[in-house]
């Protein structure tokens, strides 16, 4: 037989304090849950785009305008392909590192969300590159990408480069 139990008690043991720690402890884990679980997965889902327009910046000065083994310094040839290649939509033949069948500076660097611009500058002023040997062309403007918009929020990086000897900016914008 069980022990009798009076006036409608429970043989349980649970308190009035244990109930309310139990649910405090409860309402706690629920609350960090919902608070920090989404935040896991925000590094998959969108980058902070001062970052991404700074690895742009960073991808065209080091591999794509020129060669790895020398940082900064823009292989002439290479860049004049790629400013023609992305005003005209011409491919380019030259062995350059860049994808040959890409039209807009977006689409070179990998970007579907944001519209990029490319400019090389000296002292404020945009700078043009004469063509290669043995290809048929006159001077290019070294920029490229949609005009960069008066309103909005338009993230910019700057990249001290050498072209042909001289120091050069390479200009990078994003919105």
């Amino acid at each position: 037989m069980s022990p009798s139990v009076r006036g409608g008690e429970s043989g349980r043991g649970q308190t009035t304090q244990d109930f309310v720690i139990g649910i405090s402890v409860f309402l706690l884990v629920v609350v960090f849950v919902l608070a920090f679980v989404p935040g896991i997965f925000d590094p998959f889902e969108e980058t902070n785009r001062t970052q991404t327009v700074d690895r742009y910046g960073a991808t065209l000065a080091s591999d794509v305008l020129g060669d790895p083994s020398t940082p900064a310094t823009l292989n002439a040839t290479c860049t004049w392909h790629f400013f023609r290649q992305m005003q005209t939509g011409t491919d380019t033949t030259a062995a350059c590192r860049f994808d040959d069948g890409t039209d807009t500076v977006a689409a070179t660097l990998g970007s579907d969300r944001l519209d990029v611009n490319v400019t090389v500058v000296d002292d404020g002023a945009v700078v043009s590159l004469n063509a290669p040997d043995g290809v048929g062309g006159s001077a290019r403007e070294l920029r490229a990408g949609p005009p960069v918009p008066s309103r909005g929020s338009v993230v910019t990086t700057r990249r001290v480069v050498l072209l042909e000897g001289q120091t050069r900016q390479l200009v990078v914008r994003a919105w």
